[in-house]
This record gives structure tokens, sequence and C-alpha cells, in this order.
């Protein structure tokens, strides 16, 4: 009768990308005794990222690829708290939010993306329109075609993407097909990249693909230049060139979020997260991240959401075991992974490794691995 109550512990997590989602699930099947679960995101409807570029080109419908993070935290008995975190105090262990009071945490994770590194750019912040967040991304380009959709047929929409990494040239050839296929405006595209090769972290074979395929579509490709300014009409680069638009879409190299290094947490000079191979702050140990935002030591990883999959095992394992202090497990990533992209069309190309294919098959590959995915993201799926 006079048994100790056991201290009844919180666990915060911050962002809803890939990772948090399985954690999440996970939670529903097997809840951490005595615990309460937090999360705190800025949007209750959050896109997967594998399947924005079907939406954009009208293959997916918005039910098809956004999860609902309200009803998956019900479902799983997490809390949930809409908002935005200003920083956090690693030392007092609190979360400050935009009209929230401070959050009280025992352990935390930190699972928030990244965005298009633009802050060097004169008037980026201003102009132009970033790819992530992916919800805001939509919402501009959703109020641009409208207001372009009801402009003269004859009018030349000139729409340029500014990066020429995998996310860049699916949204760009999505956004290609939509309007060729779909609607009736008239426009031009422009991909500028600041490498000479377009796809660099690709094999040849994949580079050599797209640079066919965007040039069969008559989309034109400046490599090689980087851009030095933007306003509300135009693009500077750094030969001097001017661009007009009417359209600029940002999908440079990624950035952080600002936060996490003000809050005092260990960061490269690029403001991402160090962490260690169990997926832990390398200065606070019972703060993880993992995606984009996290800096994997010694040797950082690429920004891919296969990455982020994968840690979503360990990290669940190794929450529940920093919970009742049990050890933990390692990540360990592979060295290749297996990659798909999209061509605008139903129609998509695989690499891994030195290893190329393509075709309407792989499109479907694709598919089924993303609409599995969701399936598994959706509460009481």
């Amino acid at each position: 009768m006079n048994a100790l109550t056991p201290h009844k512990k919180y666990l915060f997590l911050i962002g809803c990308g890939h990772s948090h989602i399985s954690i999440i699930k996970k939670l529903g099947m097997c809840p951490p005794p005595d615990t309460t679960v937090t999360l705190i995101s800025t949007d209750a409807l959050i896109p997967y990222s594998g399947m924005l570029p079907g939406l954009i080109a009208g293959h997916y419908t918005f039910e098809d690829c956004h999860i609902d993070l309200q009803k998956l935290c019900q479902w799983a008995g997490v809390q949930f708290i809409r908002g935005k975190v200003q920083r956090i105090d690693p030392l007092n262990k609190k979360i400050y939010c935009h009209q929230h009071p401070s959050l009280q945490y025992d352990v935390l994770s930190i699972n928030i993306g990244s965005q298009p590194a633009v802050n060097d750019i004169e008037g980026a912040n201003e102009h132009g329109c970033p790819i992530k967040p992916f919800q805001q991304f939509l919402d501009h380009w959703q109020h641009w075609l409208k207001t372009a959709q009801t402009m003269n047929t004859s009018t030349l929409h000139r729409i340029v993407m500014i990066g020429g990494g995998a996310a860049s040239i699916e949204i760009l050839l999505a956004m290609h097909y939509k309007l060729r296929h779909t609607t009736s405006i008239h426009a031009s595209f422009t991909l500028v990249c600041a490498n000479q090769n377009i796809l660099s972290s690709y094999n040849e074979r994949v580079q050599a693909f797209f640079k066919r395929h965007l040039k069969t579509l008559g989309i034109t490709i400046l490599s090689g230049k980087h851009v030095t300014a933007i306003n509300q009409h135009q693009l500077t680069l750094d030969d001097g060139t001017i661009l007009d638009y009417d359209f600029s879409a940002w999908a440079t190299h990624a950035g952080a979020q600002s936060w996490p290094a003000e809050s005092g947490l260990k960061c490269d000079d690029k403001g991402f997260i160090q962490i260690d191979q169990y997926l832990r702050s390398v200065s606070h140990p019972n703060i993880f991240a993992v995606g984009d935002i996290a800096a994997f030591m010694p040797t950082p990883l690429p920004k891919a959401g296969v990455y982020a999959v994968r840690q979503g095992p360990i990290l669940a394992n190794n929450i529940a075991a920093t919970l009742k202090k049990h050890p933990l497990l390692a990540f360990k990533p592979q060295k290749r992974f297996l990659s798909l992209l999209t061509t605008g069309d139903r129609h998509a190309v695989a690499s891994w490794g030195p290893l190329f294919g393509h075709g309407k098959w792989v499109w479907w590959w694709k598919n089924h691995i993303d609409r599995a995915f969701m399936a598994h993201s959706s509460q009481n799926r």
C-alpha cells in the first residue's frame, strides 16, 4: 500500500517527419508506461514528401498524400500541440512555443527537416517560393495557378526553378506536366543549377537521362550559375544575367532552422544538430535528432528521406531504452540506397549505385511503396 508511485516522464516530439510518424505508430501499439507523449507540429495536416511531385502533377489527391496528425495522435494516445517552437532550454529541460506556456520534458526528439539555404541571396527571404515547408509551397503554387488561369491564354508565363538536385527536378517536371496536360496556361521553364551537372550525386546514366528529358520538353538548363539576387519579377545571376520570371521556386542545398543552435545544442557550421551513433545530441544525451536536421557524426549523411525512414525504428528503440535506462542500439547507415525519381508523367527512374532503369513500371513500383507508407502512417490502418 505504501509502494512508491513511479515518476511520470514527459517525452516530447518536435516536428513530424518520417521518423516521428514511425514512432507515433509504434506508441499506439505499445505505449510506454508512466510516460506522457506529446507531439508539437506547425501543421495538423502534413504532406508526405515522396508524393508531392505526384500531387503537383495531378496524379494524387490532397487526401492521398496528407497525414492527419490529430487523428493519428488521438489513435496513438499522444497529445498534440499545434505550434511553432521558438527555442528550448536544455539546462532546465523546457520548450518554448509561440502562444503556449513553457513545456517541461524529460526526453526530447527533434525531426523538423531542413529548408532551402537562401540567406546569402539578396531578396530571397522576400521573393520566390521555397519548396520547404511543403504546405507553404503548395499554397503558393495553387494560388499562382488560379491567378494565371484567369489571364489571357496567349500570355507567356515564365517559371524558374533554382537548384539542380532531385527535389528541384521532380517538382519542376511535375509543374511542367500539370500546365501542359491539365491547363491552358502557356509557360516557359528554366532550371538554374549551381553545379556544372544536374543531379550531381547520382550516376552518369541518371544525369544523362534527365538532361535529355528536360531538353526534349523544351526546358532550359543554366548550369554552373548562382543566383545572387531576386526581386519581385527578376533573378540576377553571378555572371550578370537577368532572368524575368512570373513564378520562381527555391530548391537549393539544405539549410537548418536557427533555433537549435541558438538554444545551445552543439551544431555543425551550417546549424544542423550533431548526433552520435545512437541518434543523440552529442552535447545533450536526453535529446535525439533525426532526418535532415541532424548531422550524423563523424561523417554527416546526405539529406535524403531514406535515412529518416531507416532511423525511425532505431530512434523508437533508443527513446524507450532511455526512458527505462536500458542500453541503446547504434544506427548503421547503408552505403547505398535505392532512389526512385519521377519524370512528371507516370514514369520514373530507378538507381542504386551505378545501376539504372526507367519506365512506367518504376512509377507503379514507387506508387506502391508510397501508398504503403501512407497506409501504414494513417490512424487505424
